[in-house]
């Protein structure tokens, strides 16, 4: 391996004008938030004079340096480096602001290249879901348009920061950041060393994410492979990174671990991801018996397991189970491949975004009952073609009255990723019943459910679960026919009847007397009572109660312009105090147990 280490400095870092430095597509976006700037812009600012600064390493690989812009693929560093120009384009703004234009040009000059055309280019070119970003923030336009809340953050918090210098504080700023700043450049000439040295030499900052070790094993694997291989692989990751994007406080590790424990059948924990992804990786790829220096600098146990309970395997248990099955190990590409549409799979199934209308409704029930566990058996049962739409709406229904008994009658949620990664086990012939018989024999019974869900508690955390149960009542109410669905919680508030400040003056002023309403003792049975089902309804927020004497009445006279029967029906009520509530959460309870019933 001939690996060619440099130390420069930042102005020599940049300096080179026929380079341009290519983050791939296939890495993961712009993720720096706002501490590790702050630690970045402190470290240079509080830096003593004289003294140097040593930002990392930055690995490239890239080849024999050629007339025109040569693009250097950066494997390892693209954080830091954005970071720094982002930096360095804000610099540069204060700079012209204070009329110091030839301060300006020179920062720009670095982050700008060109080739024998003479046409100008970014130094610097992200990934295809962040450059059109990063190149609104160099070019100096609109940053409310930037969809990479990473990335405006970045120019925001240097424009603040760098605005608090003084002048002489900014002279000496741009001065250690330029010529005290440095960074050991590493240029390595061929894919699979370049790949073989990211994990080696990426031991500071925020730590590797398994996604990022798992891109590098396979990326490193592919590059180690005839012509084409890694092009086919680069190409499917880069679209396994777009499809996982945006998922809503999820991310590449949740895909991995629910795919993978639906390939091993068992939990799979994030500390031991890594490995049992290799581990599994090599048995089910045919070139896999050509790793060798590769796989043995990568193949390494994760060091801080502190999961006790949960014990991975280096591939002995997963190949005892599957002595029995004829493995069949598939090419590289196919893996690859598969992989992806897993992933696009799994994107659609949690974004609610499947060609089923009805599907999505039920996928977006189990968001609300908060049940992400069962993603790792959806991934596999969605993929199988033998079932069709109306079986799997059946198997989502028992999927949601599973769920929301476990939930109510508080079992342990940890027990969840074992049984839905077995449920990934059976086989087709018979898979329907097969499935709701497990999740039968897991399931609280009529008596426990009917009790639990009369006093449980619909606090905060949960309230979208409360709002679930009363759209299901409402639907079951009105003999629901799939006519119409309810709006959304924009615009369909769920009310609690008795108030949750019930004592507050501004809640006596627009709600009524509570406290006197609901007479001595109120305050210890209201905690108890508050968060119960029979205390909850829906209105639109459009329904304004009025304040009056008695504080239901006055709720009463608005309940009785809405349009949900549920709602509509309080009126039939002469008062509404803690037996009320009492006695419509058991009422209500009685309807669930009918209703989620496997």
């Amino acid at each position: 391996m001939k690996i060619t280490p440099t130390t420069l400095t930042l102005q020599q870092f940049f300096s080179v004008g026929n380079e341009q430095f290519l983050i791939p597509a296939y890495q993961r976006r712009y993720a720096w938030g706002q501490r590790q700037q702050r630690e970045l812009f402190d470290d240079l600012r509080l830096l003593a004079s004289g003294d140097t600064h040593l930002l990392g390493t930055v690995l490239f690989l890239s080849d024999t340096h050629k007339p025109g812009v040569n693009q250097l693929e950066l494997v390892d560093g693209q954080q830091r480096v954005t970071t720094i120009t982002i930096l360095m384009r804000v610099l540069a703004r204060r700079f012209e602001q204070d009329k110091k234009e030839k301060t300006a040009q020179k920062l720009a000059e670095l982050l700008h290249c060109e080739g024998l055309d003479e046409q100008v280019l970014p130094k610097l070119q992200l990934g295809d879901l962040d450059h059109s970003d990063y190149l609104r923030i160099m070019d100096g336009g609109d940053i409310s348009e930037v969809e990479n809340a990473c990335l405006s953050g970045a120019f925001e918090h240097f424009t603040e920061w760098v605005g608090q210098l003084s002048v002489d504080e900014l002279n000496k700023f741009f001065h250690k950041l330029l010529n005290s700043a440095s960074i050991i450049r590493l240029d390595v000439g061929a894919a699979k060393d370049a790949y073989k040295l990211f994990e080696t030499i990426n031991n500071r900052g925020l730590r590797l994410r398994p996604t990022d070790i798992i891109k590098n094993f396979l990326l490193g694997h592919a590059s180690s492979l005839p012509a084409g291989t890694l092009d086919k692989v680069k190409d499917d990751w880069r679209k396994l990174i777009v499809a996982l994007d945006g998922l809503d406080g999820l991310d590449g590790d949740d895909f991995f671990r629910q795919w993978l424990a639906g390939k091993l059948h068992r939990k799979v924990t994030m500390t031991k991801l890594v490995v049992d992804f290799k581990a599994y990786y090599l048995r089910r790829v045919q070139e896999a018996e050509s790793m060798t220096e590769f796989l043995s600098s990568t193949m390494k146990d994760d060091e801080n397991d502190d999961d006790v309970e949960d014990v991975a395997i280096t591939g002995e248990e997963d190949e005892a189970a599957e002595a029995f099955v004829k493995i069949r190990k598939v090419k590289l590409t196919e893996f690859a491949k598969a992989l992806r549409q897993s992933a696009e799979l799994y994107a659609k199934l949690l974004c609610s975004s499947t060609e089923s209308a009805k599907v999505n409704r039920h996928i977006a029930n189990l968001w609300r009952i908060k049940a992400f566990q069962t993603f790792t058996w959806l991934l596999d049962m969605f993929g199988r073609e033998s079932l069709d739409e109306k079986a799997k709406v059946r198997l989502l229904k028992a999927l949601e009255a599973f769920m929301m008994r476990r939930h109510i009658c508080e079992k342990r949620s940890n027990e969840l990723e074992t049984i839905f990664a077995g449920l990934t086990g059976i086989a087709d012939e018979g898979y329907e019943e097969a499935v709701l018989e497990i999740l039968r024999e897991h399931t609280p019974d009529d008596d426990e459910f009917e009790s639990s869900f009369a006093s449980f508690p619909f606090v905060p955390a949960v309230i979208d679960r409360a709002r679930y149960a009363l759209e299901m009542f409402e639907y079951r109410a009105i003999g629901h026919k799939n006519e119409y669905y309810l709006a959304d919680p924009d615009e369909l508030e769920l009310e609690h009847i008795i108030p949750k400040a019930a004592d507050k003056a501004s809640t006596k002023k627009d709600f009524g007397d509570w406290p006197s309403y609901l007479g001595e003792g109120w305050k210890a049975k209201h905690s108890k009572m508050l968060h119960r089902i029979g205390n909850m309804t829906l209105l639109a927020d459009e329904l304004n109660v009025v304040a009056s004497n008695n504080p239901f009445l006055a709720k009463r006279k608005e309940y009785a312009k809405s349009n949900i029967q549920l709602t509509k029906d309080l009126v039939h009520l002469g008062q509404f105090k803690f037996k009320q509530v009492e006695d419509r959460s058991k009422a209500f309870a009685k309807q669930a147990v009918a209703m989620w019933r496997i």
